[in-house]
This record gives C-alpha cells, sequence and structure tokens, in this order.
C-alpha cells in the first residue's frame, strides 16, 4: 500500500496562529528608568531624540532549559509598535547582556530579522517585510549558550529600523522623522526558576518532537491576545507524531493516511509525567478526518478531548487531541507517573494524529504562561529532514533536556 509521506509542517498547531500568556512579572528596568526621570535606558537625559518604535518584552521572565543539542536555550518575545507616519523596516537587532551598554550576546541580520517577526491580528505568515503606519508586530527570539553560567541576568535590545515613504497627510511633523533610527528597548530579566523535570508522556520507539523548541514553528509564531494578554502559549508545546523508524521513506502513517487508524501514533498510551491530580478532563469530542480543520470548533474545543494534571509547583501538563471517550481518569483522581491516563486521538484543530504537549502555569492551557520542561530520561535517536531519518552522530541515552524540534526520541517501554 502506498504510504503518506511524514510533513512535519502540516501537523496543525493547536492554535494553528493563537496563542497566549502572561505579563512579566517586573520590569527589569524600573528602577533605572525611575531614577532617569521616565527616560529608559539608552537615552540622553539632556535631549530629546525621536525614537518612533514602542519596543515591549512580553510574557514572563524566560526559564533556560537545557536541549538535545546540549545548548542552554532561552526563548522569548518582544512587540515593537511603529508610531512614525512611516513603513519601518528592522534590519539589525543586536541582543546586549546587562543593558544598553553591554557585550553583544547574539545579533540578527535583515533576512534573520524578517523570518522571526510575525504581525499582530491579520496573522500574515513570516516574512513580514515591514512594519506598517501604526501596527505592531512581535519578534520571536531566542538565546542560545553553552552553558547555564554564561545566561546574563538581564538582556535589552538595540534594532536599528529604516523607514520607507511617508503615506500619512503631512501634519507639520513628517519632515522631522529620520529615515533611519537605532534605537534600545525590550529589556528582558532572565528568571532564576529552574525547568520542571518530567517522565515521558509516551511509551515506545519513533517519536518526532514536531514544532518543537526552539527554532520557527507555527508554535513559536502563534501570537494572539488571549486571556487580555499577549504571548506565546505554546512557545514549549510538542506534536508528537509517530514514524515506522525500519522503512527507509519516512510516514507517519500506514496506507494513504486517509484514515485515523493509518496513523502510527493513534491509539497511543498516554501517560502521566509525575505524580499529580487530574484537574481537568474533556472526552465527548469526535474524532476529526485527518487532513481536514474542522474551521466550526470553537476556541475553548480546540483541543479537543484533553486532560489536564497538576503535576506540584504551579505546573499543569496538558494532553490534546485524545480520542473520544477514552480518558481513563476524571477530575480530582490522583494519578502516579507513569500510570495510562487515556489514548491518542484526532480529535480538536488537528491535521492528523498527534499529541499536543506543553506545561503552562494554571490550568487554562490556552491563556497561561507556557513554561519549559526537561524529560529525565529518553533517548536521542536524530532528526528528520524531508522524508528520510538522519541519525545523530551523538544519538545515545539523554537525562534532564528537552527534545528539540523535529528529533526522533525513543521512550522507556
Amino acid at each position: 500500500m502506498r504510504r503518506a509521506s511524514l510533513v512535519l509542517v502540516a501537523c496543525a498547531a493547536l492554535l494553528a496562529a493563537c496563542s497566549s500568556a502572561a505579563d512579566s512579572t517586573e520590569s527589569a528596568a524600573t528602577s533605572t528608568v525611575d531614577s532617569r526621570g521616565g527616560i529608559p535606558p539608552g537615552y540622553p537625559l539632556d535631549a530629546d531624540v525621536m525614537a518612533p518604535l514602542v519596543i515591549t518584552a512580553l510574557g514572563p521572565d524566560p526559564i533556560p532549559v537545557t536541549g538535545t543539542d546540549g545548548k542552554v536555550h532561552v526563548a522569548y518575545e518582544i512587540s515593537v509598535l511603529n508610531l512614525s507616519p512611516r513603513p519601518a523596516t528592522i534590519t539589525e537587532i543586536d541582543t546586549l547582556a546587562g543593558g544598553p551598554d553591554g557585550e553583544v550576546v547574539a545579533s540578527l541580520t535583515k533576512d534573520e530579522v524578517l523570518a522571526r517577526t510575525f504581525p499582530l491580528a491579520n496573522f500574515e505568515a513570516a516574512p513580514v517585510t515591514d512594519i506598517p503606519v501604526g501596527r505592531t508586530v512581535v519578534l520571536v527570539l531566542d538565546g542560545v549558550y553553552d552553558t547555564r553560567a554564561e545566561v546574563p541576568a538581564e538582556v535589552t535590545h538595540r534594532l536599528v529600523t529604516s523607514y520607507g515613504p511617508f503615506i500619512t497627510q503631512d501634519s507639520g511633523l513628517n519632515a522631522r522623522y529620520p529615515d533611519t533610527v537605532t534605537q534600545i528597548g525590550g529589556a528582558v530579566k532572565t528568571s532564576a526558576r529552574s525547568p520542571v523535570t518530567i517522565g515521558p508522556p509516551l511509551a515506545g520507539d519513533g517519536w518526532v518532537a514536531a514544532n518543537g523548541c526552539c527554532v520557527i514553528t507555527s508554535h513559536r509564531g502563534a501570537m494572539m491576545a488571549v486571556g487580555g494578554r499577549i504571548n506565546g502559549t505554546e512557545r514549549y508545546a510538542v506534536d508528537w507524531m509517530r514514524i515506522d523508524m525500519n522503512d527507509p521513506v519516512l510516514s507517519s502513517s500506514d496506507g494513504d493516511g486517509s484514515k485515523n487508524e493509518d496513523y502510527f501514533a493513534y491509539y497511543a498510551s498516554l501517560l502521566a509525567v509525575a505524580d499529580g491530580t487530574v484537574v481537568s478532563v474533556v472526552s465527548d469530542k469526535k474524532d476529526e478526518p485527518p487532513h481536514q480543520v474542522n474551521q466550526s470548533l470553537t476556541f475553548n474545543q480546540l483541543g479537543g478531548n484533553y486532560v489536564i494534571i497538576d503535576i506540584g509547583g504551579g505546573n499543569y501538563a496538558f494532553y490534546a487531541h485524545m480520542i473520544p471517550g477514552s480518558a481513563s481518569v476524571k477530575v480530582g483522581d490522583k494519578v502516579s507517573r507513569g500510570q495510562v491516563i487515556g489514548d491518542l486521538g484526532n480529535s480538536g484543530n488537528t491535521t492528523e494524529v498527534h499529541l499536543h504537549f506543553h506545561v503552562s502555569r494554571a490550568p487554562a492551557p490556552l491563556s497561561s504562561d507556557n513554561v519549559p520542561y526537561e524529560i529525565d530520561r529518553f533517548t536521542f535517536v536524530g532528526s528528520t529532514a524531508t522524508d528520510s531519518l538522519v541519525k545523530g552522530p551523538d544519538a545515545g541515552e539523554r537525562t534532564d533536556q528537552l527534545p528539540l524540534n523535529s528529533d526522533v526520541i525513543n521512550f522507556p517501554k
């Protein structure tokens, strides 16, 4: 029988282009700004400077997490509002450790900036070539460091921006807006917290971390106002798909992939990642046919059938897209790590069978802060590339790491 080719990008993010999160706890620059008469760091105290962009850090203070590449990743977002009467194009971003005069720890040039720029409201796909007048975009950024000790306690950003022709009626101010501006903003304080350590959510071989951290995927680009705030509620989410590693043609299904039963992930047992208490269960939504997104779903139906477990420490494990009626737990149940809580299906906002899994800071999975986690034991096999499996030169047992995008993982059976 013909096998359906594995296309990771076809696996829809839970929100497709929607997201949520929480306000940052406290601006790292608050006391500094107050002592400067309200003028942010990086701007002179004795002269007025035209600064057309409003640059703001979004979401909670980012928590560093170790990935399967052995690097420490710090994922976060900043918003940029263009208050100029001219469209703006960000041509360069420098990440500065400690403040405006700090060491440059990362740089993005124009094409890289464009790939990480997402407009709000109209969900135009990246790359976005400019920021229209009066519009806001979100920059999806990732700091990568060799060790946790190298991660700065705080970073800010230097943006170089060029401006296009005036598109608004001249109010007498147009001539005062420069063609190129360099600005400082978006101070981000690194959290002192550690990622939550969990067990595997699944068992067995051949699991692919689709739409995973920390490159640009439908999860990282899913930015929307949810719960009265803007943030990346799927920042560290993974869509776990399953492949047959013995097949030279990488595939997530047997047959033509037209039925849910064709998929290797279908009916897989979902496991509690830690001891905890079940706080939410939905189990009455129908499975959707593969590759047919149900546009009639309401916002609260995007996860389909799901289970949320309070795993302690203010962390909640979210399992989405389960088979209808398969949940083996109910609200209030105590669960133990490794306990089967239900079976994987294709309910909700999904294009093919996969487990959408993430950890959040409240039992509202689309409105609360999305936080990183590290799985305490698994085998790293390699990564997927188009229709083939590329075995990693450093394949083997791993402990306390976050599987990254397109990683192929074997979990304990």
